[in-house]
């Protein structure tokens, strides 16, 4: 092969290695946007919330994530201990240590539906506090 050739070649390698690298930053910025991973305002709003002691007002419902325990909610929102467990009739003997998606996968529900329960159950507690 000339010198020619080899550039041409050597050229194209390079650029099916770079598009190849693109595909792959797409697929893991989707995958972590997806899995909740990527999501700064709900880490910043929920930093803020823990930097100020207090919590969080019921309206941020929507920062709520499969990944975070009962027990977790319960500080967010100051909602005592065994709210959701009775709201939720909640058997399990891990709660509150225990995350919704782990529930949720024990209960065999979709995610979407069982966080709308949730978030629901928390806006509820406000008629019953007053």
């Amino acid at each position: 092969m000339d010198t020619h050739t080899q550039k041409k070649v050597l050229g194209s390698i390079i650029l099916v290695m770079l598009v190849i690298l693109l595909c792959l930053c797409a697929i893991l910025v989707t995958g972590a946007r997806r899995s909740g991973i990527v999501h700064s305002t709900t880490l910043r709003t929920l930093l803020t919330a823990q930097r100020t002691k207090g919590p969080l007002p019921f309206s941020d419902t929507n920062l709520i994530r499969p990944w975070m325990t009962f027990d977790y909610i319960n500080q967010l929102f100051a909602l005592p201990s065994d709210y959701l467990k009775i709201t939720l009739n909640i058997q399990d003997s891990r709660y509150p240590n225990l995350s919704l998606s782990e529930y949720r996968e024990s209960i065999a529900t979709s995610s979407d539906a069982f966080l709308d329960t949730v978030r629901t159950a928390i806006l509820d507690s406000t008629t019953t506090r007053q």
